[in-house]
Parts: structure tokens; C-alpha cells; sequence
């Protein structure tokens, strides 16, 4: 359990310390070897990540947070085989985790900037929730798409989402991913509400207000035009290295709208070094993948602005390599190409 706390907290060389003694305890205990492996993840150390799952499966083969973890890795080093053989592991599941499919296969389709790929995906993870009535799951991932939605600029599709998701069970993850996929599309009214109810609901819950309402509240200032109280905001935000890249993201999205290139770099840059750090897995409370090829965008307009062509043409091309099979009429990508022909 400490092992957890760290790694929840963003202290992941302490959860593989602690997860490592308690294997020591008790090496034929599951759960510290699914922490430890995160915590690897985490610190970019992939190779011992997939050892450590691997040694958790050869004892629990339908072990799912070590399965989960084996997929992304695979997905971060490109193994397509590797990929392959966890789905179709999760294929095999007769419980809830056979949604695990077509939520890894919407997550690895936004990743690619596949929107409409990764909606239709994200339908199916929804309804089979819904299925078996379980109603905090289904919004649970309906707020999970709602808020990849408004990342893509999708609006309209992101407040259907949160309708759905707040009417099916108001938690702590839906109500997160709502009130910060409301603030990304400029829905202050609704959005206020959210953060209303959570200061009610959770007053001592240090993630909801030491991390993600200052994330919210962040992300709202930048859609009202306000990047420098953004900014300020983001200073009370307490764990940044388990915010799944969100307040790096939006530091550096307010560092472009004031015209700091160098500072806006930084940001993004943090992203791209920390690739582990952008998990796939639902257990994390605003979990967004696209936000790590997206950084590669921010860190392109960041070498524009600074006049490095060079390092922008780079920048993009990394973008649209990632981007390569992206659905072709999404905004972001339009403009981006707009952008790069400025600096060919």
C-alpha cells in the first residue's frame, strides 16, 4: 500500500523501493510487483517494467494491471506483436475485462489522432459497462472520452459525453474528467458547478484539490484568455509528476499565448522525456495519452516563436509522424500543417 501511495503521489523511485521489500515479504503477493513495474514505468526504466510484469504473470497469467502494463509498454516501443498478444488475452476474458480491448484500442487511436476511431471505440467500452449496470464504470469512461473530446476541439461531442457520464454516477474520477473537459471548451457555468460539488464532496481529498482543481481552474483561465493567472494557478498544483502531464501541458499552452517561446519549450519538453508518465490506464484519474503527441505540436509553435526553424521543422515532422493515419479534417491538424508550411 505505501508502494501505491508513492506512486499515486509521483514518488516512484520510493513505490519501487517499497514495492521491492514487499516482494521480499512476500514474494508470491500480486500486487507489489504491479506497483513496482508502474513505478519502472514511470521512471522511463521500460526494460525492468516488463520484467517485473512478466514475473507477475508467469504466477498470475490473467493478472489484468500486469497485462495493461505489458500493452503499453509494447505500445511505447512499438512491438505490434506485443500488443497483439494482450488483446488478445483480454479477448479471452469472459468479466469486464474484455472492454479492456476496445479501451486500449480508442486509446492507441487517439494517440494516433483517430477521433473518430477512438469515439466509436470509446461507445463500445461505455455500453458494455452499461450492460452489466455497472453504472459508476460506464461514466467513468464516458467521462474519460468526454475530456479526450474537448482535447480535440470536439465540444459538442464532450458535453453529450458529460451529460451521460453525470447521470450515470458523480465520483470522483467522472466528476474530474467532466469539470475538466467543461473548462477545456469554455463551459464555465456547468463547469463551476463541478468544481462547487467536489469542494463540497471531498474538502479534505488532496488530490481533487491539491492537484486537479487547480488543473481545472488552469485550463479555464487559458480558455478565457487569461494565460498568466493560468500560470499562477498552476503553482498550488502539489503532484505534478502523477497529473498524467496535465499541468506541463497547460503551463506550456499558456507560456505559447503569451508569447514565451523558451518557457513554453521547457514544458512541453518535460512531456517528451517523461514518456512513461503518460499512461493509457484507467485507474488514473485524468488520464490522456494524446496530450504526449500534442507536446510535440506545443514544442514545434515554441521553436517557431523563439525563430529556431530548424528545431519547429523537427518538431512538426515528429508530430505528423505520429499523426501519420490522423483523421484529416481535425482542426489541430489543419493548422498545424498551416504552421509548417511557414517554416519549410
Amino acid at each position: 500500500m505505501l508502494a501505491s501511495s508513492y506512486n499515486r503521489f509521483g514518488q516512484f523511485d520510493k513505490a519501487a523501493e517499497a514495492a521491492d521489500e514487499a516482494i521480499r515479504l512476500s514474494p508470491k503477493f500480486s500486487q507489489p510487483y504491479t506497483h513496482r513495474g508502474l513505478a519502472f514505468m514511470h521512471l522511463n526504466r521500460f526494460a525492468e517494467a516488463k520484467e517485473v510484469f512478466e514475473q507477475n504473470i508467469a504466477q498470475y497469467p490473467n493478472n489484468r494491471n500486469s497485462r495493461e502494463g505489458l500493452f503499453e509498454l509494447a505500445f511505447i516501443s512499438g512491438d505490434t506483436a506485443g500488443m497483439q498478444q494482450q488483446l488478445d488475452w483480454a479477448r479471452g476474458q469472459s468479466d469486464e475485462r474484455a472492454g479492456l480491448v476496445f479501451y486500449w484500442q480508442a486509446e492507441t487511436a487517439a494517440f494516433a489522432g483517430q477521433w473518430q476511431r477512438a469515439q466509436e471505440l470509446s461507445r463500445r467500452v461505455v455500453d458494455l459497462a452499461a450492460e452489466r449496470n455497472d453504472k459508476e464504470v460506464a461514466a467513468q469512461d464516458a467521462s474519460g472520452e468526454a475530456l479526450r473530446d474537448a482535447v480535440f476541439g470536439q465540444c459538442q461531442q464532450s458535453q453529450t459525453a458529460v451529460t451521460q457520464a453525470l447521470a450515470l454516477a458523480r465520483d470522483r474520477v467522472s466528476l474530474v474528467r467532466s469539470g475538466l473537459g467543461l473548462a477545456l471548451c469554455g463551459d464555465v457555468g456547468q463547469m463551476q458547478k463541478l468544481i462547487n460539488e467536489m469542494k463540497e464532496r471531498y474538502p479534505k481529498d488532496s488530490f481533487i484539490n491539491g492537484q486537479w482543481l487547480p488543473v481545472i481552474q488552469a485550463a479555464k483561465e487559458i480558455k478565457g484568455g487569461n494565460p498568466a493567472l493560468a500560470i499562477q494557478t498552476l503553482k498550488t498544483a502539489r503532484y505534478e509528476a502523477a497529473a498524467q502531464f496535465w499541468p506541463q501541458y497547460l503551463r506550456g499552452q499558456a507560456y505559447l499565448k503569451l508569447g514565451r517561446g523558451a518557457e513554453a519549450a521547457a514544458e512541453f519538453q518535460k512531456i517528451l522525456d517523461h514518456r512513461g508518465q503518460g499512461q493509457f490506464s484507467s485507474r488514473f484519474v485524468a488520464t490522456c495519452p494524446v496530450l504526449y503527441p500534442l507536446a510535440h505540436l506545443g514544442l514545434a509553435r515554441a521553436a517557431a516563436m523563439n525563430g529556431d526553424a530548424t528545431k519547429a521543422r523537427q518538431a512538426y515532422q515528429d508530430f505528423f509522424a505520429l499523426w501519420k493515419d490522423a483523421d484529416p479534417d481535425l482542426a489541430v491538424l489543419i493548422e498545424a500543417k498551416k504552421e509548417y508550411e511557414k517554416v519549410k
